[in-house]
């Protein structure tokens, strides 16, 4: 299981390894509830921050430390049983700086998320305290450490990938028009729920159309009520209970499509199977994104210059598939995909001379022979007709 004692040695000799090979003497996590900001702490120590910010600390060789913000003294600690001293100091700021006194000598310390995640003053309490001590990001290491996930990580995503599809199932029971977004929302957090997922992110996605600007418009469900003849695209995202993220997102139609919404569900689809098709060891993250591009441009449709990213623990992790860096700047460009990847592709398409726009997401798990989705739901444009849904798989 991912939060075995065997995954947790497996992870610290990872850890370990790179701090050897690396000249660092200590790591911190810096780690906030926030989707993304989180999973450092949770691959370190197996604790899932549901509430304000925390840190880990650990020194070469040592069991790691977690420092809590002083309001979660209280909270519940993962049974696993990963971390023996959990502190919840009056700042973590001052816990920070107290925790790294339990070694007396250490000169290069790397912080995970320090350009992102960790908090001004924490940093800047850290540096006033050790002047002499140089304080370093570490964030790149550790995305390259996290990257390849273990058997036991995969079936945790795998787990999590049933329950989007139980989901998915769920909406295509009830999803009719005259029924609104919020209902389907409310249905699908009922099922996530209830098969042990956390973090849900549902959203809902449609064409808009503003002073002539054709542009997908999405977000969480609302009042909007489902017509016959629009498109209407279902996105969700989810933490299954070992904490890993998957993706899924499907067109849905009621109506016969037009012959332009059918081009960009094609072309979504086909964009999709590219990238499953190019997703092998040794391929680097371009390459993918291009083979993206050729098939999604073929059905005279354009899209961003990235389709995807690596998920785990973090709904966004590193490799992203794309053409160039993304976000934070510190992703080389010839990272090369390896065995153990998980992905997740989501190609967004937009046809402006016909004003109209497709989007659809899986993840996927890179083993050695290549690519394998993780979703059993045919990628596809899906029609809900007599109480029935067929896919076009194109």
């Amino acid at each position: 299981m991912p939060n075995s004692l065997s995954e947790r040695n497996r992870r610290w000799d990872l850890l370990n390894k790179s701090m050897q090979e690396n000249e660092v003497d200590a790591l911190i996590f810096a780690a906030n509830d926030y989707r993304g900001h989180k999973g450092a702490l949770r691959y370190v120590a197996d604790y899932n921050l549901l509430h304000r910010s925390g840190n880990a600390v650990m020194f070469k060789d040592e069991e790691p430390v977690v420092v809590l913000s002083g309001n979660l003294s209280g909270a519940r600690k993962p049974d696993s049983g990963w971390i023996s001293d959990y502190r919840c100091p009056g700042t973590i700021a001052a816990g920070l700086v107290d925790t790294l006194k339990r070694r007396k000598k250490f000169s290069r310390v790397g912080i995970v998320g320090l350009g992102q995640i960790m908090k001004v003053d924490e940093y800047l309490a850290l540096t006033a305290a050790y002047p002499q001590v140089e304080f370093i990001d570490y964030s790149a290491q550790f995305e390259l450490i996290r990257a390849v996930k273990s058997a036991a990580e995969i079936q945790g995503a795998q787990e999590s990938a049933y329950i989007l599809d139980q989901c998915f199932s769920r909406l295509l029971e009830i999803a009719r028009p005259g029924t609104t977004e919020r209902e389907i929302g409310a249905e699908m957090y009922k099922v996530g729920h209830r098969l042990g997922g956390e973090d849900p992110l549902f959203l809902t996605m449609y064409t808009e159309t503003d002073s002539d600007q054709t542009n997908a418009t999405f977000g969480p469900p609302r009042d909007r009520v489902l017509t016959a003849h629009d498109v209407h695209t279902f996105s969700f995202e989810i933490v299954g209970p070992k904490g890993y993220w998957t993706e899924l997102s499907r067109m849905v139609t009621f109506a016969p499509p037009t012959e332009d919404t059918e081009r960009m569900a094609r072309a979504v689809t086909k964009g999709l199977a590219a990238a499953a098709r190019e997703m092998c060891p040794g391929v680097s993250p371009s390459k993918v994104q291009r083979a993206v591009l050729e098939a999604i441009e073929s059905e005279g449709a354009t899209s961003s210059y990235w389709s995807g990213h690596a998920l785990g623990l973090d709904v966004l992790e590193h490799p992203w598939i794309g053409l160039d860096v993304v976000e934070d700047g510190r992703q080389s460009e010839d990272t090369m995909l390896q065995a153990g990847y998980l992905l997740a592709v989501h190609p967004m398409v937009r046809d402006v001379s016909a004003q109209v726009t497709g989007y659809m997401a899986d993840s996927f798990v890179i083993e050695e022979s290549g690519s394998r989705k993780l979703s059993e739901h045919p990628t596809g444009l899906y029609r809900i007709s007599k109480g029935e849904a067929n896919v076009n798989e194109y």
